[in-house]
């Protein structure tokens, strides 16, 4: 055995003492020594360890890689480890939990994110209330689009500067969310027939709100009201409708698995079929828990949305007319009884009319509307006429 680094060869305790050195430690990212065996020539135990490090490595990298999107740095500030003396001062002072607000709010990463510190403030203002609170709420911001998005990525990262989601398992301790009041979508009419349309790109906001409530919080109560959420297709294959519907599925998995209690989208413009899958997904859903004394329920407001005829969409499921068979769901107004026994209470109170769009608006007012009377034209003026005979006699007496 010839030592690498120097011209002598290494004595039988020096290469032992080399070999010794643990796969734990090469997976950890440990030095290398040019004598220590590959991992091609590890055997048993060491062959074994190689692998389950190789694997935790895998989830270190996952969460690293989250907590690098959020701004946090490293090992230094992970599991209480002491800084060391290559760690900027954000990630020393992230490590001991002592950024002040303005710090936070003065993060690169964060005003890169956010792109000034009124959002910012904003959004930290936001997240703050709701840790004291157990209630993360947007309610009435009237975030648009892009503003919405930047708001929800900065909670993000202030959650990792703030040590509140130390792995990529970990959620924000909020069992409320409220992004009421802010448009999710953005409908633009097609040229041609006037139909709504919505791109990959208008989706976005929606999909993000879902995406957070789903995997950063603990969420048992969801409330998206007026927000301007409306089904296109209305099919299975509607992708607003269908990312609504999974604020009703199971958030997690396996023991991290956990379901929303109530969730409100009243105010919106959902119509019935919308109304039907989203019962159906959270029964079927709910109805595979394993725990079978103990399942888990839901109350779903759909108040104020354009659901027609209410209580046919509920008898439809009641009876069982779908590919699934019967499911146990009661109205809001039903006995107290029965709603304490079903499954899904849903709350289809005060329905809107569906309005025609504009275009349609305009073709039948163009219908409706009587024709104007022709007005025949107005003669010329008789006294300009009679003004211009009798001028024409005085000429000829003039003659004469």
């Amino acid at each position: 055995h010839v030592n690498l680094e120097g011209s002598k060869p290494l004595s039988p305790a020096s290469l032992h003492r080399r070999r010794a050195c643990s796969s734990a430690e090469h997976a950890a990212g440990g030095t290398w020594h040019a004598a220590c065996p590959g991992r091609d020539s590890m055997t048993g135990a060491e062959g074994e360890a190689g692998k389950n490090g190789a694997k935790d490595d895998a989830g270190d990298d996952r969460k690293d890689a989250g907590e690098k999107r959020g701004g946090v740095g490293g090992d230094g500030a992970e599991g209480g480890k002491k800084p060391n003396s290559t760690m900027s001062q954000t990630e020393a002072a992230v490590a001991d939990g002592a950024l002040s607000d303005a710090e936070l709010v003065s993060d690169p990463s964060v005003l890169k994110t956010c792109g000034s510190e009124s959002v910012a403030r904003e959004a930290l203002e936001a997240l703050n209330k709701g840790l004291a609170t157990k209630r993360l709420s947007l309610h009435g911001h009237d975030l648009a689009d892009e503003a919405f998005m930047r708001v929800i990525k900065v909670i993000g990262i202030f959650s990792k500067l703030k040590r509140l989601m130390p792995t990529r398992t970990s959620v924000l301790p909020v069992n409320e969310v409220d992004f009421s009041g802010n448009p999710l979508i953005t409908c633009t009419a097609n040229p041609l027939n006037g139909s709504p349309e919505v791109s990959a790109r208008s989706r976005q906001p929606l999909e993000l709100a879902v995406q957070f409530i789903r995997v950063s919080t603990d969420a048992q109560f969801v409330v998206m009201e007026d927000c301007g959420l409306q089904g296109t297709t209305h099919d299975k294959d509607d992708k607003v409708e269908q990312e609504v519907i999974r604020l009703v599925k199971k958030f997690g998995a396996g023991k991290e698995a956990r379901y929303a209690k109530e969730v409100s989208l009243a105010g919106n413009k959902f119509e019935s079929e919308f109304a039907k899958r989203i019962i159906e997904a959270a029964y079927w859903e709910r109805v595979r828990h394993p725990d079978k004394d103990n399942l888990p329920k839901l109350r779903l407001d759909l108040r104020r949305n354009r659901i027609r005829d209410p209580d046919r969409v509920l008898d439809a499921l009641k009876e069982g007319k779908n590919a699934g068979g019967a499911i146990d769901v009661a109205s809001a107004n039903d006995p107290e009884e029965r709603r304490n026994s079903a499954l899904i209470v849903v709350d289809f109170g005060d329905q809107v009319d569906r309005s025609v769009s504009p275009m349609k608006v305009t073709k039948l007012a163009a219908i409706e509307k009587p024709p104007r009377a022709s007005r025949p034209p107005s003669p010329a003026p008789r006294r300009g006429r009679s003004a211009s005979g009798g001028g024409g006699g005085g000429g000829g007496g003039g003659r004469s």
